[in-house]
Order: C-alpha cells, then sequence, then structure tokens
C-alpha cells in the first residue's frame, strides 16, 4: 500500500512542478488515496443495487385482467402488454426468441402471447408467433385461420396484421417428427421476433426441447409455488425469466387480439 501511494504522490507531485504548484505531502497522498477508494466503493456498491433492483422488477408479476379484454384492449390492459414488450426490448438484441409458459393450460390464455405478438408487430417489428397449444390449436382461432384438415404443408402464415405470421399448432399434430428448436432458429433469419405459446408446458414431455428453443421466457401462473418447477427447468436450461404474468378473472380464451 505504501509503494503504490508513493507512486500516485510522485505522479502528482510531477504533474503540479509542471504547473508550477506547490507539493503534496504524505498526510495528503494518503487523504486522495482514501478518498479514491471511497469513491471506487461507492460505485461499485452503486452497480450492486442497480443489479438488484433490475432483477426484483423482472421478478415483479405482470397482473393482467380479462374481464374488460374486448377488442380494442382497455387502456389499462394495453398498459400490461406495454410492459411485456418493454421487458421484452430490455432484455437487449440477443434476447430474439421469447417463450410463454405456464403449468396448466388455465394458467396462460391465448391473448397474452397473441397481444404480445402483435405489440411487437405494430413496434415495426416482424414477428412469428408459434402455437404450441396442441389441444386447443388457439392461435388459429383467434386469427380464423382456415388451415384444410390435409393440409400438411407446415409454414408460418401471414395474419391481417402487418409484420405478423403465425405457425398453427396443427402442424404440430399433423407432423409429429418437427423439431420446435430448429423451427425457431429458422425463423430468426427471416423474423425479428418469435414468440413461442406454450401453455401446460410442466406437463410436456417435450418441455425441456421448447425452453431450450427460447432466449427468455414469461411465466404465467397463479403464484411463485405454481411456477417453482418451470422457474427450475428454466434455470437448468440457461433461459433467461424476464417476467412473472398473472392473469385475473379470465373468461372467453378466444378474445380478439388488438
Amino acid at each position: 500500500m505504501q509503494d503504490i501511494i508513493q507512486q500516485i504522490k510522485n505522479a502528482v507531485n510531477s504533474t503540479l512542478f509542471k504547473l508550477g504548484l506547490p507539493s503534496l505531502g504524505k498526510m495528503h497522498a494518503k487523504l486522495i488515496i482514501t478518498v479514491l477508494v471511497a469513491v471506487v466503493a461507492g460505485f461499485v456498491v452503486l452497480l450492486l443495487v442497480l443489479k438488484i433492483l433490475k432483477k426484483l422488477r423482472s421478478k415483479k408479476s405482470i397482473i393482467i385482467n380479462l374481464e374488460s379484454s374486448d377488442a380494442p384492449l382497455a387502456q389499462e390492459t394495453q398498459k400490461k402488454y406495454d410492459i411485456i414488450v418493454r421487458r421484452i426490448n430490455q432484455a437487449g438484441k440477443k434476447c430474439k426468441s421469447i417463450l410463454f409458459a405456464s403449468p396448466d393450460p388455465a394458467a396462460l390464455p391465448v391473448t397474452v402471447p397473441v397481444n404480445t405478438a402483435v405489440s411487437l408487430a405494430k413496434g415495426k417489428k416482424s414477428c412469428l408467433l408459434i402455437d404450441l397449444d396442441l389441444g386447443r390449436d388457439a392461435v388459429a382461432k383467434v386469427f380464423e385461420l382456415n388451415v384444410a384438415e390435409n393440409d400438411v404443408s407446415a409454414r408460418a402464415i401471414k395474419t391481417e396484421f402487418e409484420n405478423l405470421w403465425v405457425w398453427p399448432a396443427c402442424f404440430f399434430t399433423r407432423l409429429k417428427h418437427m423439431n420446435i428448436k430448429e423451427i425457431a432458429q429458422k425463423a430468426l433469419d427471416k423474423f425479428d421476433k418469435v414468440v413461442i405459446n406454450a401453455p401446460g408446458l410442466t406437463a410436456s414431455c417435450d418441455r425441456r426441447l421448447i425452453i431450450s428453443a427460447a432466449d427468455a421466457a414469461f411465466i404465467c401462473a397463479k403464484d411463485m409455488a405454481d411456477a417453482a418447477k418451470l422457474l427450475q427447468l428454466m434455470k437448468e436450461l440457461d433461459c433467461r425469466v424476464i417476467g412473472m404474468v398473472q392473469i385475473t378473472s379470465p373468461t372467453n380464451p378466444y378474445i380478439a387480439p388488438i
């Protein structure tokens, strides 16, 4: 420590000499070192506090009330989707594929990923919404897509919204060999964002593959206890959880998008 103090003292004295100012004494040098250490320590503490606050904000639940979610959405409900989109944007440019997952299907109405995808598309981002709601094929019903029963040409289908395409769940049920991770990765060559709808993910035998297809995720659950298993899986597979979504008074799961 004494050597560091002496080196700083010599450097400062050299500068002061060039400026024609009196040199520092030993006590002055120690005082400068103390101030510098205090400033650096304060800066480090500030960074740690900001990091903790950022994590707390990302874990704070976004509560969406679907009782009045008509088309267009009520203003207060729209603000909730604005928060979701803002978190996606704040996650950084590397966050391109976003997973919406829930422990059980009832906790994730299709309106959540649909309205998020529509909001992203309205923000001038080309977006593909992939539906893994195999039991209900919910996204196709929302957008009133008439996919023929014998249609096995799996593809992204353009919607009435500019910049928004969807991949209906029926393609996954008809073509069992499709790999969601490969589809999501290839889609990013064409689209800015990929949104994956995966209600009831905990019970899916492909849950690990589905999670690995995403860069970040929102978990929709009644509470943290319900979300615990999914949170653990996300951590194991290095999928960043950027938000918790709680739905209050869910009504018709096929409410029209914004």
